[in-house]
């Protein structure tokens, strides 16, 4: 029988970190949480949840680090990535046991990819381009490495295949449309950090062992998406998703979920790409003008 360790990096997570760790408990041998000194008692609810618990102040890729290094000694057969705002279903939960059971000793096949379904505004997604998410997200000590990117980092296999689960892991997505808004206004303005490394040079667009589904996002984003001129690839992205893949059926959600990952995220990348590159001209025109 393989051995699961999960490994969850928490940040003010009192509202979801019981109820995630309660549904990897059933078939992990261990649980191990990195906190960042939450002030909601994230670290109490986690501890008698049954997870160790470690804190520390970095951001979300440092404790993540920290997380599979030296310091937790993780052992295990496997590692389960999972947020606190996600969970394994009872079917999820089997289907991901008896693969991590098939393919412990398999030294081919070193990572799961896991498969979301969104929850938002009390319905899940099913459409719009939303659905399934597909994330590597579990995987052996020493096959993987963490992308060192603004946003959106991904779990790339250093070696070894990945397989596919069937069943839906829930990402519980939804805090409130307030919390929604202030979470992505901070994504938006690391996206556009993102973009600039990229087009300058910093960073390469890299897909090396990405997951098939993500290696295809990314060389759309990045090789057409930003190609379009900045606020009109908002809309065509709002047609695309409302209308091209029928986000229209998932009703009044759906339609609030697809404006607001278009006009509001979409857009206010694109807004902070705006402001940077306004800036940088600005000295140019004042020296010109003189």
């Amino acid at each position: 029988m393989a051995t699961i360790t999960s490994l969850t990096l928490t940040r003010n997570e009192a509202k979801n970190i019981t109820e995630c760790l309660a549904s990897v408990a059933p078939i992990v041998d261990r649980m191990v949480v990195m906190d960042n000194f939450s002030p909601d008692g994230s670290r109490e609810l986690a501890e008698a949840a049954g997870a160790e618990v470690w804190q520390d102040e970095g951001d979300y890729r440092a404790r993540f680090a920290l997380g599979v290094s030296e310091l937790t000694h993780i052992d295990t057969d496997w590692i389960l990535f999972i947020d606190a705002d996600e969970r394994l279903t009872e079917e999820s939960r089997r289907e991901l046991k008896e693969m991590c059971d098939r393919y412990a000793g398999d030294p081919e096949v070193t990572g799961i990819v896991v498969r979301y379904r969104t929850n938002f505004l009390g319905r899940d997604l099913r459409h719009g381009g939303f659905y399934p998410l597909k994330k590597l997200r579990v995987f052996k000590p020493g096959c993987f490495r963490m992308e060192q990117l603004e946003l959106d980092s991904h779990i790339l296999l250093t070696r070894g295949r990945s397989v596919e689960m069937k069943t839906d892991l829930l990402h519980m997505d939804f805090k409130g449309l307030s919390n929604w808004v202030t979470r992505h206004n901070n994504y938006a303005e690391r996206a556009a950090k993102d973009f600039f490394h990229k087009r300058d040079g910093a960073e390469t667009v890299d897909t090396e062992g990405l997951e098939p589904t993500a290696r295809v996002k990314r060389l759309l984003k990045y090789g057409v998406y930003y190609k379009l001129p900045g606020g009109l690839r908002a809309h065509l992205f709002y047609i695309y998703c409302y209308w091209l893949r029928l986000g229209f059926l998932d009703g009044r959600p759906g339609k609030i979920y697809a404006f607001l990952h278009s006009y509001w995220y979409r857009y206010l990348v694109d807004a902070y790409i705006y402001e940077k590159e306004n800036a940088a001209k600005q000295p140019q025109e004042r020296s010109s003008v003189k």
